[in-house]
């Protein structure tokens, strides 16, 4: 069993953020004799993840330099404990892990809890459960990302663009035309919300624009 020391949004262990990829492969046969070829996943162009399944570890990173760093516990293959401030906070059931943080830590309508200020995500599905460690700022731009996602969603076709700005509690940017409203957010994965209006001000469509260039209609 490794134990790896949680420096939060700096490091968890030898997983320092911001390393090359070639620093980390060079310090996983180091520190954990890992010569096997990791499963590389490309998710958007400037995107990679990479899973080791002898540590039960997916890391990810953007424009070559490591970002996030997954700690997958799997109940029958344990191979990594986290601590910080000298407690063991992984791998914990939820009811542990939420006390430990106390009131910095929120829950989504999943029951995925989050510490902004550390950025650590963390998810119970069963017996596979994940904790997700990222540089600064990564677990803030998710909820932003998720708070946008779904109060867009919430909107509905005909709705006065007031009614629309007071629902997506932020400014916009506004078009050359006048004619929509827009939200981009995220440094680590960006993407921009649109949301397009009739001549009256009535709401006509709502789509979401992904770092992959994607389009989705979320309304309309």
């Amino acid at each position: 069993m490794y134990k790896l020391q949680l420096v939060p949004n700096v490091s968890v262990g030898p997983f320092v953020f911001g390393m090359e990829q070639a620093e980390v492969h060079a310090m996983m046969k180091r520190e954990f004799g890992s010569e096997q070829d990791p499963l590389v996943e490309r998710r958007f162009p400037v995107y990679e993840s990479e899973y080791y399944d002898n540590l039960n570890v997916r890391l990810e990173y953007k424009e070559g330099k490591l970002i996030t760093v997954y700690f997958i516990d799997n109940i029958k293959e344990r191979f990594i404990e986290i601590h910080f401030g000298g407690v063991k906070i992984w791998p914990r059931t939820k009811k542990k892990f939420a006390s430990i943080f106390g009131r910095d830590i929120f829950e989504d309508d999943l029951g995925v809890l989050y510490h902004k200020e550390y950025s650590l995500i963390a998810g119970w599905d069963g017996q596979i459960n994940k904790l997700i460690v990222g540089q600064e700022g990564y677990c803030a731009e998710m909820l932003e990302s998720i708070q946008l996602f779904f109060a867009a969603s919430s909107l509905s076709k005909g709705m006065s663009r007031s009614e629309c700005r007071k629902l997506m509690e932020r400014q916009p940017e506004i078009s050359d035309d006048g004619r929509t409203d827009i939200y981009r957010h995220g440094f680590i994965e960006p993407d921009v919300i649109s949301l397009a209006y009739d001549p009256d001000d009535l709401l006509l469509t709502v789509t979401q624009l992904l770092p992959d260039g994607q389009v989705v209609n979320l309304v309309g």
